[in-house]
């Protein structure tokens, strides 16, 4: 029986604002891609986070990735790896939708735009790095859970081709965390990675209204299990 849970967290305040680009092919822990590396994945994610991580997806180099500009949907959205273990590989998420737009060649920035279960959330400024069709979008999200806030890194990676975004991951890491303890969310450290189930993001449509940077979230993804 399928587990609906969305990507980020409980109810929370969050800002998405864009500081990074990253690089790296997840299979064997090397880079990924032939371009220049661009320093500002360290102040997106952690080198130690993203070794972890780029066993699970690939985070491209390089400052020459493909238009992505587009609707896409993973459906549906299956975990592929929970460092909390709260989430089995295979297990289903909702549908989600991804909007690219207004990506800009010379500063390498897109803007994002993502609905999953009801909400949809904007991202301005993201970051691209890649080369020839593979890419990599990552941004910094400040949220806000009760009295905690926190600093979450998402990645979103893939190969644009005719039919889409193949081979297409999203991930997300806490990375920072004013906490004592006493909060449901995951820790400092703790990642989880998607990816589309027949391993193709489909073209879509975008039908969904856009609300403020600053906004509302309702999920779950950031919870500890059964919070």
């Amino acid at each position: 029986m399928k587990k609906t849970y969305r990507f980020y967290g409980m109810t929370l305040m969050a800002v998405f604002m864009a500081i990074g680009t990253p690089a790296c092919d997840g299979d064997d822990e090397e880079e990924s891609g032939n371009g220049e590396k661009d320093v500002r994945i360290e102040k997106v994610i952690p080198s130690d986070i993203r070794k972890k991580m780029q066993k699970y997806m690939a985070i491209y180099d390089g400052v020459n990735p493909p238009n992505v500009e587009g609707c896409f949907v993973m459906s549906p959205a299956v975990n592929v790896y929970d460092s909390t273990n709260d989430y089995d590989p295979g297990e289903a998420a909702d549908d989600a939708y991804m909007r690219f737009y207004n990506q800009n060649t010379s500063n390498n920035t897109v803007s994002y735009e993502d609905y999953n279960d009801g909400n949809t959330n904007e991202a301005t400024g993201a970051f691209i790095s890649g080369e020839d069709n593979n890419f990599s979008v990552y941004f910094d999200t400040n949220g806000k859970s009760g009295s905690v806030r926190f600093k979450l890194a998402l990645v979103v990676s893939g190969t644009k081709a005719s039919d889409g975004i193949r081979n297409i991951y999203y991930a997300f890491v806490m990375t920072e965390k004013n906490s004592n303890g006493d909060d449901d969310l995951i820790e400092v450290g703790d990642f989880r990675v998607f990816k589309d189930k027949d391993g193709v993001a489909s073209p879509a449509s975008w039908t969904f209204s856009t609300r403020a940077i600053l906004d509302e979230i309702t999920t779950k993804g950031l919870l500890k299990k059964n919070k």
